[in-house]
């Protein structure tokens, strides 16, 4: 009995083990900087330190979702939509290389720290109470003979900037990683490029890429452009009703119209876009996710 314990203690070490590196093997060191990042992007804060960070290369996949899915029991998700029409689970996100969506921000920052335990390292988010999962979250309820639109209380969600664990990047970081980093900056990388050969744009498709399928830019991080919307940790302040638990948090993604694809100027573009779009943390909608961690 103790030569079976024994062995299954050196198999779960070694499967945890191989599974760290092989997440280690999918993100990429991008060295920080002391930066000012309101000079390029304006809606950028004024935080002008951007950390060492370990990025992952690829936004969060379905498969690698379905298993955090798993592991807790939302299969239900799987279920979304099989009534057929454009907003199906499968045909959002129609290949497991896919990236996730239909991720809501508590799910990203739990799924974060999921990871987190599972390699080892310290999850990042302090998260007060549980939000019960659903596929819709918003939706009229009859209580008391009345009907009423019912809007769950979205748990606090602490970040702990010193622990080791995946989490969302910032507002700054994201925009800092996009342009290429310190080095991209100063070059100014994007300048007369053909995003095309770094982004997807397909017209009237709701269907996301595989994670990779293009070019990554010159940190070797892929699908910066939105292959997926990508949530961030950013504090808004956007009050959904009269909820003041659930402020919106940013994701980021774009598509570009009436813009020439082939001559993407991206600095112009977002030093000249007044606000992001923001969304409401437990709405469903079709956003995913991109995990980083501080290097020191």
């Amino acid at each position: 009995m103790k030569k079976y314990a024994f062995f299954v203690i050196i198999l779960v070490f070694i499967t945890a083990i191989t599974f760290a590196y092989s997440a280690k093997q999918k993100e990429v060191y991008v060295k920080g900087a002391v930066i000012n990042m309101q000079e390029y992007v304006k809606f950028c804060d004024s935080t002008t330190e951007i950390k060492d960070l370990y990025v992952q290369k690829y936004e969060v996949t379905r498969a690698e979702f379905e298993e955090y899915l798993d592991f807790y029991g939302y299969n239900k998700l799987k279920e979304y939509s099989k009534d057929g029409g454009l907003f199906t689970y499968n045909g959002i996100m129609p290949y497991p290389e896919c990236a996730a969506v239909l991720v809501t921000f508590y799910d990203a920052c739990k799924y974060c720290n999921w990871r987190s335990q599972k390699e080892g390292l310290t999850p990042a988010y302090e998260i007060e109470d549980e939000l019960p999962f659903a596929i819709k979250y918003f939706e009229w309820k009859q209580e008391n003979g009345k009907w009423t639109y019912y809007v769950p209380k979205m748990p606090e969600i602490k970040l702990n900037e010193k622990a080791n664990g995946y989490r969302l990047p910032t507002i700054n970081e994201y925009f800092y990683l996009l342009l290429g980093g310190a080095k991209g900056i100063k070059e100014k990388w994007w300048e007369g490029i053909d995003i095309t050969k770094y982004e997807a744009f397909k017209v009237n498709s709701t269907a996301v890429a595989k994670v990779g399928s293009l070019k990554a830019n010159p940190l070797g991080i892929y699908d910066l452009f939105s292959n997926a919307p990508e949530w961030i940790w950013a504090d808004t302040k956007i009050f959904d009703r009269d909820d003041n638990i659930n402020y919106a948090k940013y994701a980021i993604g774009f598509s570009p119209k009436n813009v020439d694809l082939t001559s993407f100027d991206i600095l112009l573009y977002f030093s000249n876009k007044t606000k992001l779009s923001s969304i409401s943390p437990i709405h469903r909608g079709f956003i995913g996710m991109r995990m980083v961690r501080n290097a020191k």
